[in-house]
């Protein structure tokens, strides 16, 4: 009787990463997806991805205050 191998090819944690780090990076310019970066990354960062996830939450962070000091306005 053959058993069957389990894979674990979810890349759900993955995806959720990269797309934090991508709106990570608008949130330079609009600063209300920082918000969703930080909310992709802290997911991420619970999954396998943890590396990716902390990226995306620093970047996201990095992004609302840069524009924060660079326009005067939090939003």
């Amino acid at each position: 009787m053959a058993e069957a191998i389990e894979r674990n090819n979810d890349t759900s944690a993955l995806w959720m990463g990269w797309i934090g780090i991508v709106a990570g990076v608008i949130s330079f310019f609009a600063p209300m997806l920082g918000v969703v970066a930080i909310i992709l990354g802290i997911v991420t960062a619970f999954s396998k991805a943890k590396t990716l996830g902390w990226f995306s939450i620093v970047i996201g962070v990095a992004g609302i205050l840069v524009h924060w000091f660079v326009t005067g306005t939090l939003l």
